[in-house]
C-alpha cells in the first residue's frame, strides 16, 4: 500500500507537484554524475530506527493530509531534494513511534539554494498530534 500512495502522488518517480496555500512548486532533480552516495554519510542519532512498509504508508499519509507536511515537501523541493536520483529514508523515534518521524533526503550532487554552501543531505523532523502534523524541522547537512 506504501508504494501505491507514494506513486498516487508522484513520489515514486522523484518529481512531486506541491500544493500549500494557491502557491504549487514543482521540484525536479537532474544529478551531475551517476548515483554515488555523498562523500560522507553523518550518523543518525541512536533515538531512530527504518520505518516498516505499515508505518512508511501511515506517515506518507500524514504528510500529505497535512497543510504542514505539504509545507515541509515544498521546502525540500524548492532547495531540488525532490528528484528520482535522490534517496528517501523514513524513520521514527524509538520512544514516541510515528508520532515523531524524520524523513532523510540525500543526493548525489549536493544541493539548496544558499550561494555559500551546498547541501549533501536534508532532514525533516515531524512532530504529530493524532492524525495532524504539528510542527516539523529541518536540518541541512554537509561535509567541511
Amino acid at each position: 500500500m506504501g508504494k501505491q500512495l507514494l506513486r498516487r502522488y508522484g513520489l515514486a518517480a522523484g518529481i512531486g507537484l506541491l500544493v500549500l496555500g494557491g502557491v504549487s512548486a514543482i521540484g525536479i532533480g537532474i544529478a551531475n554524475g551517476g548515483l554515488a552516495q555523498a562523500e560522507e554519510n553523518s550518523a543518525l542519532p541512536g533515538v531512530w530506527q527504518p520505518a516498516s512498509d505499515d508505518d512508511q504508508a501511515q506517515i506518507w499519509r500524514f504528510v500529505l493530509q497535512s497543510p504542514l507536511g505539504v509545507a515541509a515537501l515544498n521546502q525540500l523541493a524548492i532547495e531540488g531534494f525532490i528528484s528520482p536520483v535522490c534517496e528517501k529514508t523514513l524513520y521514527t523515534h524509538e520512544q514516541f513511534e510515528t508520532f515523531q518521524t524524520l524523513l532523510q533526503v540525500q543526493c548525489p550532487a549536493p544541493g539548496g539554494v544558499s550561494t555559500a554552501r551546498a547541501y549533501d543531505e536534508m532532514r525533516v523532523t515531524f512532530n504529530r498530534f493524532e492524525d495532524t502534523i504539528q510542527d516539523f524541522s529541518i536540518e541541512r547537512i554537509y561535509v567541511d
